[in-house]
């Protein structure tokens, strides 16, 4: 009888132990520990629906095309698992890395992104990447002047001012006017009075016709080449800034001899302009026939403003300023003596002869 007590006793205490040790391996996640002497378990591939048992990581891939010169955009990359076997070199963790960047390659859906496919905006060598579509790029000139004291910066927006100047030509020859003018007459033979051929002038300027006091006809000859009429407009507008100065490194000069500190590197003078295909013929054509030209910085923000403009030639500084034209009158005033003789060419008969009293 006390031996079957002894008995169930017994079974209540190791029934006990048991369901304690169950309990403390659950609530400490099955996991074991290792006692000295005893070697580690080894680990268990992690299962996933697509690895198959195939350890996997997690990488950046196009969830896209993106094409060649593209910038990575909220929807076009995203994170993927990818065995970790198979993973390429130089993989990117975070997208954040392709902040700034655009695509140096095609880059087709599915594909894993590597650092060797991103490319800064505009580094040398890889301008073609900087073109937004349907822009080319044309460069132009330069100077303090044009260049807003080179204010300007990749990625401003410009425009461009012109100055032009138009002369009257003649319709058939092309060539500004006035012409020049000869006239021929008749060759007689002094003995015979025979007419023996044709003598030309020589030339003269085409002038204009008068009438003098009692019909007596006379040409007004000009003293000068005729004075061109001007004008200013706005031409090419939000011309983007891609560069300035050449996009090649050049080479750095000598250093003087005398090992005095090499001179300063000479100021860029050329832009690099993105602008539309039309628009680069109108600066190759300013460019061409050497038409006066600006650059105009836009404020940020303003980048695909319209300006209209209206061209300004002296008739619209006279009308929307109010500038009277000073009355013709028979005298001038001048610096002084030096100035008049050196205009009426009077001064060198005057040396050696006259001294003039200030």
């Amino acid at each position: 009888m006390q031996r079957g007590r002894l008995l169930i006793i017994l079974g209540i205490i190791l029934g006990l132990a048991t369901v304690g040790a169950v309990a403390f391996l659950l609530l400490n996640g099955g996991s074991t520990t290792v006692l000295p002497g005893e070697a580690e378990p080894t680990p268990v591939p992690v299962q996933s629906e697509e690895g198959g048992g195939i350890p996997t990581t997690q990488v950046i891939v196009a969830l896209q095309p993106i094409p060649r010169g593209s910038e990575f955009v909220a929807g076009s990359i995203g994170r993927r698992d990818w065995p970790a076997n198979n993973v390429p070199p130089e993989v990117i963790a975070d997208e954040a890395e392709t902040i700034g960047k655009v695509a140096k390659t095609e880059i087709v859906q599915g594909q894993v992104i590597v650092r060797s496919m991103l490319v800064d905006v505009g580094v040398e060598g890889e301008a073609s990447l900087s073109i937004p579509p349907g822009r080319v790029a044309v460069a132009y000139p330069i100077d303090s002047q044009s260049s807003v004291s080179y204010a300007i910066q990749p990625g401003d927006s410009v425009d461009i001012l012109i100055t032009a100047y138009f002369a009257d030509v003649d319709e058939e020859f092309q060539t500004p006017l006035p012409n020049k003018t000869r006239f021929f007459f008749p060759l007689f033979d002094n003995e015979t009075g025979a007419q023996i051929g044709l003598e030309l002038s020589e030339e003269i300027d085409e002038g204009r016709f008068e009438l003098g006091a009692g019909d007596v006809a006379s040409i007004v000859i000009p003293s000068t080449t005729q004075i061109p009429r001007r004008v200013a407009q706005l031409t090419v507008q939000s011309a983007k800034v891609l560069r300035i100065g050449p996009w090649i490194d050049l080479p750095a000069p000598a250093p003087p001899e005398d090992g005095s500190p090499p001179p300063p590197p000479p100021p860029p003078d050329v832009v690099t302009l993105a602008v539309t295909p039309q628009d680069a013929l109108v600066l190759y054509w300013i460019r061409e026939n050497r038409i006066n030209s600006e650059i105009a910085l836009r404020a940020a923000g303003e980048e695909e403003a319209d300006h209209l403009t209206e061209a300004v030639t002296l008739q619209y500084m006279l009308t929307r300023f109010n500038i009277a034209v000073p009355p013709k009158i028979e005298f001038i005033m001048i610096p002084s003596i030096f100035d008049l003789l050196e205009q009426t060419e009077g001064l060198q008969q005057l040396e050696g002869n006259t001294t003039p009293q200030e």
